[in-house]
């Protein structure tokens, strides 16, 4: 494979952003049409995502909430009210009749004197000093949820996997906004900030695409836009798109996140990644690879944006006694030379998002291994447009193993339009 991974960018990208706004109880029509979801719903709380502000310290002597759970046929969640030395000063237990694939009772989180969740559809706020249910909002109607307390109002900003798609109540329960949909998209999840006036939201599916997609909510007047207007490929931009995602697929690693992954992990993709694209990065005695930290975050900061900073001594070792270590500057890693990189990615789709990054949507392919044994993985594979890739499919040559999007910045490599990735998800079949 070509070693280079900068793309060109050869022409700007038109947005279009839907703008509609709502007030008080109203919101868009019902959607009755999703389909049902082809993965099950997160039946787990997923934390909020950090303000891009300080929040509120707790006041001196706050109560603290502490949940458990006891399912059986329904949902059963108790919650404590603790003292700062742990003792219980207040419980309160909900139980729903029966349990769904979406998760029922969900903690939101505190603010100031208030404790939020929801219960089957309801929002609900306790008084955090004793307990007492101060409101119930029964507008939000939404479960499995994902959300966030805004820290300088105590507002609360929600949505669920089957719908709404957006809601928000301010500290005393009044509905400020609710849109129960948002358009062709369905299962709204990993709210988060996007700055001090603007929500993000990740839809997950619809409008025929296999990839989530970002929605905003501008909190000023509680309006929604979003884009997906995707902009057609030329050659070559399919062409070091389609090598860009390759160098990730080729490594056998579904997903890389943006600030996660272990120096072992890191530093494993470079390994791979150097003996398919610049072998002069190693050196090898026939059963270890050697490579420098420079070499790692070299890549590292060209796909990642990050460095990592190891410490001497074994990062991983197998049961069959194998080790991968770390020694003053330099990885001594095995080679695994048995391994066969035949998989690459065929680009079927990019989007430049508002704020100018961008996201690939792409195609997972195999070679048959006969051919690939016999002249390797030709270069005009990574030249391959979505209608080649199909006709190849069905003459045999090639078997689509699975399909992914990733989300990345554009920035500039040695005079070059290269990408940073920011996040990648691939489901393989």
């Amino acid at each position: 494979m070509n070693s280079s991974l900068f793309l060109r960018l050869t022409a700007l990208i038109l947005c279009i952003v839907l703008l509609t706004g709502c007030a008080g109880n109203g919101g868009t029509t019902p959607r009755t049409d999703a389909p049902a979801p082809e993965t099950p719903a997160p039946t787990d709380a997923r934390p909020a995502a950090e303000a891009p502000f300080p929040e509120a310290a707790a006041p001196a002597g706050a109560v603290g909430v502490h949940m458990t759970r006891d399912d059986g046929e329904g949902e059963k969640v108790r919650f404590e009210g603790q003292d700062s030395n742990g003792a219980v000063v207040w419980q309160r237990t909900e139980t729903t009749q029966y349990r769904t694939e979406l998760t029922l009772i969900e903690e939101i989180g505190t603010w100031e004197d208030r404790y939020y969740y929801t219960r089957e559809g309801n929002v609900c706020c306790l008084r955090l000093s004793d307990g007492t249910l101060l409101w119930e909002n029964g507008a939000f109607g939404g479960s499995s949820i994902s959300g966030l307390i805004d820290p300088r109002n105590g507002n609360v900003y929600l949505c669920g996997w089957y719908g709404p798609d957006f809601f928000a109540c301010d500290k005393n329960g009044k509905t400020l906004c609710k849109y129960d949909s948002a358009g062709d998209f369905y299962w709204p999840s990993d709210m988060s900030w996007r700055d001090p006036d603007n929500l993000v939201i990740y839809w997950s599916g619809g409008a025929g695409l296999e990839m989530a997609l970002p929605y905003y909510i501008d909190l000023k007047v509680f309006s929604l836009s979003y884009d997906h207007r995707f902009q057609a490929m030329d050659a070559n931009r399919q062409y070091w798109a389609n090598i860009f995602i390759s160098d990730f697929i080729e490594q056998f690693k579904n997903n890389y996140p943006t600030d996660g992954g272990s120096d072992y992990e890191l530093s494993r993709f470079a390994q791979l990644f150097c003996k398919i694209n610049k072998r002069g990065a190693l050196s090898s005695d026939g059963n270890y690879d050697t490579f420098s930290l420079d070499t790692v975050n070299e890549l590292c900061m060209r796909f990642f944006g990050r460095e990592i900073h190891p410490v001497n001594g074994v990062l991983y070792e197998n049961q069959g006694g194998l080790r991968w270590t770390y020694e003053d500057g330099k990885f001594h890693f095995p080679t695994g030379d048995g391994e066969a990189y035949n998989r690459f990615a065929v680009v079927n789709s990019y989007l430049q998002l508002e704020g100018g990054d961008v996201i690939l949507g792409y195609d997972v392919y195999e070679l048959n291994l006969e051919e690939y044994w016999k002249s390797g993985m030709d270069g005009a594979l990574y030249r391959m447009t979505p209608a080649q890739a199909q006709t190849a499919e069905v003459s045999g040559r090639v078997t689509r193993r699975g399909y992914g999007y990733a989300e990345a910045t554009p920035i500039e490599q040695n005079g070059h339009d290269g990408y940073c990735l920011l996040r990648m998800e691939t489901t393989m079949y």
